[in-house]
């Protein structure tokens, strides 16, 4: 085993942990007497997001001088990832009477953690792969820092409709042209 399937591993706990908290709440989260659907689709946004990083990971492979500091401050974005999806779906998920009233109360604290993960995922690629991140992370993290600060409904559903669109942007291109 390599290093680098030794570190995955750990990386693909953390991931399985997040994505399981929004997978195991999909039915709560979209139920009609609850739903809020722009609460709806940054739920399905973020567990798309576990996807394109778990693939993003493959470009790590060719890192070869790992340390205790590299390795934490990859799994730095997958923390943030588990942050944010509990913040969106919390445990007592069937508790949640409103999901727009949920959305609304826990906003800051999800979208405080998806403006760190855009700047430590980039940062990351930077710094271990000399690569600069998609020229759609700089939207993504002003639409999240926006999140933050405004509570105006009209602007979080733009938000969440601009940053899937970037999203899928991002996708797109890694498909395209097969990067990680």
């Amino acid at each position: 085993m390599t290093l680098f399937e030794y570190l995955s591993v750990a990386i693909s706990i953390v991931l399985s942990l997040s994505a399981a908290q929004l997978l195991g709440n999909l039915r709560e989260v979209f139920d009609p007497a609850r739903r809020y659907w722009v609460h709806a689709l940054w739920v399905l946004q973020t567990l798309w997001l576990h996807v394109l990083y778990w693939w993003s990971m493959w470009a790590y492979r060719e890192v070869e001088s790992w340390n205790l500091l590299s390795f934490a401050f990859v799994l730095l974005v997958p923390a943030l990832l588990f942050m944010s999806s509990s913040a969106l779906v919390p445990s007592y998920a069937t508790s949640v009477s409103s999901w727009d009233d949920h959305f609304f109360k826990v906003r800051r604290w999800y979208f405080a953690a998806r403006s760190l993960l855009v700047v430590f995922a980039g940062l990351r690629s930077w710094l271990l792969l000399d690569s600069t991140p998609p020229p759609l992370s700089g939207l993504i993290l002003v639409a999240c820092v926006a999140g933050f600060v405004s509570s105006n409904r009209w602007l979080h559903a733009v938000l969440v409709v601009i940053t899937s669109v970037a999203m899928s942007g991002v996708a797109y291109t890694r498909i395209k042209v097969g990067a990680a």
